[in-house]
C-alpha cells in the first residue's frame, strides 16, 4: 500500500503529467489538441525566459541597453499566448497551417532573444534545437519540412546578425566550425523525432483498429451465443410439435389435409433455420483472431468443397506479392468461404467457379466468381440482413454470416455483377501493417 502522503499528492502529480503529455493521436489532423499543448509549453518557456534576465545581466550576456528589447520580445510572446488561449476557450479549431504559424512565432522570438545575447554563440542555443523536435512531432509532411527550413534560416541569421556581449568576447568559435555543427545537430533532432512521431502515430492507429476489431468480434460472439441458446431452447418444442402433428395426421387420416401440410412445412422450415443457427460460424469458439495465410485457408476450403462437387471445377488464381495475410478468425472465415463457394456453385450450375486472391496497396482481397445470372436486387438491397434469400429452400443466413464476419474484422463485403455474365462476391480485408507482418513471421 502507498503512503498517505504520496496518495495525497497523486492528483497533483497526475495533473502535472497530463500537462506535459504530448498529443500523439491516430488522427494527424488533430491540430487543436496539439495547439493546446504548445500554449502550455509556451507558458513554461516564458517563465524560464523571465528567470534568465538577472543571470544574463550578472554574467554580461545581456547588456542593460538591450534589456527593453529583450523584455519586449517576452511581452509579445505573452500577448500571442493570451490571444491564442482565449481563441481556444471560445471554441476555435486549429489547423495545421495555424500550428505552423504558432511554432514559427516561437522560433522567431527565441532567435530574437538569442540575437540580443550572443546569437549562435549563446550557450542557450540548444533550446532552438528542441523546437526542431517539436516541429517534427506536431507537424506532418511538407509543413514539417518547411518548419525545419525556417529554423535553419534562423540559425543562419544568428550567425550573421547578432550582438556579441562582453561576457562572450574572446571565446567565439569560428563560423565555419560552429554552423555545420549546429546544422548537423538540428538535422539529427528533426530526423529522429519525425521518425518517432510517424512510428507512434502508426502504432496508435493500429491499436485503435485492433480495439475496434475486438469490439466487433465480441459483438459477434454475443450474437453467436444468443443464437446457440435459442436453438437449444426451441429445438425440443419444435420436435415435439412436429411429432404431434404427424401423429394427429395418422390417427385421424388427415395426411392429405392442406392445412396440416402447411403447418408441418412451417415447422420443418423453423427446424432448418435453427439447425443453421446452431452450426453458424458465429459460434463463440470459432471467433479467435489470428494472423493467417489467406492462400492456405482458401486452398483448403476449395479442396474440401471440390470433393463434394466433383462435377464443378474450382480454379484458384493469385495476384500480387506474397504472403497474403489477414487478421481473421480462421474457422469462421473458412465457413464464410464455404458459403460463398456453395452460392456460386448453385448459381452457376455446372459452370466453373473462380476464386481470386489478390494483394495490392497492402490490402488482401478474396473474390468468388460464378457464371450465374448475377445478384438479385433484393439481396443487394438487404445485404447484411438475416433471412433474405431468393432460393425456394434457402434460409437466408449464409450471406448474412459472411457480411457480419467481414464487418467484425474491419473488412468489406462487395457484391458485383460480371460484365460477361455472372456474380462476384468480394471480401476486402484492411491493410496489413508491418507490425502484423512481424507477428506472423
Amino acid at each position: 500500500m502507498g503512503s498517505p502522503g504520496i496518495a495525497r499528492f497523486s492528483p497533483v502529480l497526475a495533473t502535472i503529467r497530463s500537462f506535459f503529455t504530448p498529443p500523439i493521436s491516430a488522427d494527424p489532423e488533430e491540430s487543436t489538441a496539439k495547439l493546446v499543448w504548445v500554449v502550455r509549453l509556451r507558458w513554461l518557456a516564458i517563465a524560464a525566459q523571465c528567470g534568465t534576465i538577472v543571470p544574463a545581466l550578472e554574467f554580461g550576456l545581456l547588456e542593460p541597453r538591450l534589456l527593453p528589447h529583450f523584455i519586449g520580445v517576452i511581452v509579445s510572446l505573452v500577448f500571442l499566448n493570451v490571444t491564442t488561449w482565449a481563441a481556444l476557450r471560445r471554441g476555435a479549431r486549429a489547423t495545421p497551417g495555424r500550428l505552423l504559424f504558432q511554432l514559427t512565432c516561437d522560433i522567431a522570438s527565441l532567435s530574437g532573444m538569442l540575437a540580443l545575447t550572443g546569437g549562435a554563440w549563446n550557450p542557450m542555443v540548444p533550446i532552438l534545437f528542441v523546437h526542431t523536435g517539436l516541429g517534427a512531432l506536431l507537424l506532418q509532411g511538407q509543413l514539417s519540412v518547411l518548419f525545419f527550413g525556417l529554423l535553419i534560416g534562423c540559425l543562419l541569421l544568428l550567425q550573421a546578425f547578432s550582438n556579441i556581449p562582453p561576457g562572450l568576447e574572446g571565446s567565439l568559435i569560428p563560423n565555419k566550425i560552429l554552423f555545420p555543427a549546429q546544422l548537423v545537430v538540428a538535422g539529427v533532432f528533426w530526423i529522429l523525432t519525425a521518425w518517432l512521431s510517424r512510428t507512434l502515430t502508426s502504432m496508435t492507429a493500429h491499436f485503435q483498429f485492433l480495439r475496434e476489431q475486438k469490439v466487433g468480434i465480441d459483438r459477434l460472439r454475443a450474437v453467436g451465443a444468443l443464437a446457440a441458446g435459442l436453438s437449444h431452447e426451441l429445438a425440443t418444442p419444435l420436435n415435439t410439435a412436429t411429432l404431434k402433428i404427424a401423429r394427429v395426421g395418422r390417427t385421424h387420416s388427415l395426411d392429405s389435409d392442406p392445412d396440416l401440410k402447411t403447418a408441418a412445412e412451417a415447422l420443418a422450415h423453423c427446424s432448418d433455420v435453427l439447425r443453421h443457427m446452431a452450426g453458424a460460424p458465429l459460434h463463440p469458439d470459432r471467433l479467435h483472431l489470428e494472423v493467417v495465410d489467406v492462400d492456405e485457408i482458401v486452398s483448403q476450403v476449395c479442396a474440401g468443397v471440390q470433393i463434394e462437387h466433383e462435377d464443378v471445377a474450382i480454379h484458384i488464381h493469385t495476384h500480387g506479392p506474397a504472403p497474403r495475410r489477414a487478421v481473421i478468425p480462421p474457422v469462421a472465415f473458412s465457413q464464410a468461404m464455404m458459403n460463398l463457394i456453395d452460392n456460386a456453385i448453385e448459381a452457376g450450375g455446372k459452370d466453373d467457379v473462380e476464386v481470386i486472391i489478390d494483394k495490392h496497396e497492402g490490402h488482401t482481397e478474396v473474390a468468388v466468381l460464378d457464371r450465374g445470372r448475377g445478384w438479385p436486387d433484393v439481396v443487394r438491397k438487404h445485404l447484411g440482413e438475416p433471412f433474405v434469400t431468393t432460393k425456394p429452400d434457402g434460409v437466408g443466413l449464409g450471406l448474412y454470416f459472411v457480411h457480419s464476419l467481414a464487418a467484425a474484422v474491419g473488412a468489406e463485403l462487395l457484391l458485383e455483377d460480371r460484365t460477361e455474365g455472372g456474380a462476384v462476391a468480394r471480401i476486402r480485408f484492411p491493410r496489413t501493417s508491418a507490425v502484423l507482418d512481424g507477428i506472423a513471421q
